[in-house]
């Protein structure tokens, strides 16, 4: 694995090489997973948004949602992984990348916070609800 691999929404890494960001799954996300049934992931050259999910990948635990830590263009998908999804499994940060994105710009460091891990996502919810009816 890179010195330059960054984790970000929990469950994905990224790494930036001039202006190229690619995406997978890391560790964590995998931790809990043991069989990837299917991967959903855009087309070459769609659009993506830094808030929105642009693909998923379904598993024995559930719906993995994807996410871009930038907006920018698809400009390559690993299509070893949409026909074997178990590579992503067996080597997540060298074969097992999911897609290629060309970012529209200068990438802010996402790094997650380490002190948010002690948190689950049930709790971080729970929170989120509790202030929103405040």
């Amino acid at each position: 694995m890179s010195d330059n691999v960054k984790n970000f929404n929990h469950h994905l890494w990224y790494t930036e090489s001039e202006g190229i960001i690619t995406i997978g799954i890391n560790d964590d996300g995998l931790a809990d997973i043991t069989e990837i049934n299917s991967v959903d992931l855009p087309p070459e050259q769609e659009k993506v948004d830094a808030d929105l999910a642009f693909g998923s990948i379904e598993t024995d635990d559930g719906t993995l949602d994807l996410f871009s830590p930038i907006e920018g263009t698809i400009i390559e998908v690993n299509s070893q992984v949409l026909d074997d999804p178990s590579i992503i499994m067996e080597d997540p940060y060298e074969e097992g990348w999911l897609v290629r994105i060309e970012a529209d710009g200068e990438i802010e460091d996402v790094e997650e916070d380490d002190e948010d891990d002690d948190l689950d996502e049930d709790d971080e919810e729970e929170e989120s609800d509790e202030d929103d009816e405040k």
